[in-house]
């Protein structure tokens, strides 16, 4: 997996015509234009544990917007090395928050706002559930590393040899941390390079199913799930 990684300014630069950022709490958030095109920015700087502190001040900036009405899309940019693991988090319940800021992402939604996710550098396990994965549409940089856990982690977890799980990981990429396998799962839209990012972004405002939830049928798509879809047509045809 390559070793490479992006600073947040580059992104900023390079997708943005004009952008008004400031970070609080390892936390950006601002402003910027595409072409005539205003999006909210809004998410974690580089390198970011992601707890309780960092989940409060993304929900004060989302209840603003709502608080304001303002239905312009929201780019949330994803950089989360993990959850926090602190026993201050664990105490005031840490996942409340990460509820709490979700909630705020679907009354974002529900007002009208289009959420796009772009994870420029790293997306781990719980921190990207808190707030990338809520997203309408979800993008990674193509050198992005991904996974709800590294091997090592699931053989912790689940007790088999982790020789077994490298196996595994070779055919089935529901085993396989990487970006091109949570595409394959259908957890990834598409996988970019920098530069496409910023047409990418105003094709995506374009269409007019971006508020359906498609990641199963594109995990049948893309050949990584390929029962769930099936089995979700089949409920819904009950």
């Amino acid at each position: 997996m390559a070793s490479e990684t992006i600073r947040l300014k580059e992104v900023l630069d390079t997708v943005f015509d004009c952008s008004e950022t400031k970070i609080a709490s390892n936390i950006v958030a601002g402003t910027g234009k595409i072409k005539n095109t205003t999006f909210h920015i809004l998410g974690t700087i580089e390198d970011t544990t992601f707890g309780v502190d960092e989940a409060l001040e993304m929900a004060k900036h989302l209840l603003n917007i709502l608080k304001v009405k303002d239905k312009s899309p929201i780019l949330l940019l994803v950089d989360v090395t993990g959850q926090k693991l602190a026993k201050r988090d664990e105490w005031l319940g840490m996942y409340a928050y990460f509820a709490h800021l979700l909630k705020c992402l679907h009354l974002a939604r529900k007002q009208g706002n289009k959420l796009i996710s772009l994870v420029y550098n790293q997306a781990i396990g719980g921190s990207f559930i808190a707030f990338g994965m809520m997203a309408d549409r979800i993008y990674a940089l193509a050198h992005a590393k991904l996974a709800v856990m590294w091997l090592e982690g699931m053989a912790k977890v689940t007790k088999i040899d982790i020789d077994v799980l490298r196996k595994i990981s070779e055919t089935s990429p529901i085993f396989a941390p990487g970006v091109e396998n949570f595409k394959k799962l259908g957890g990834l839209h598409e996988v970019l390079t920098l530069d496409k990012v910023p047409a990418q972004l105003l094709k995506t405002l374009e269409e007019d199913s971006i508020d359906l939830d498609n990641r199963a049928e594109l995990g049948e798509q893309y050949g990584g799930r390929t029962k769930a879809y099936e089995i979700i047509r089949a409920i819904e045809s009950l």
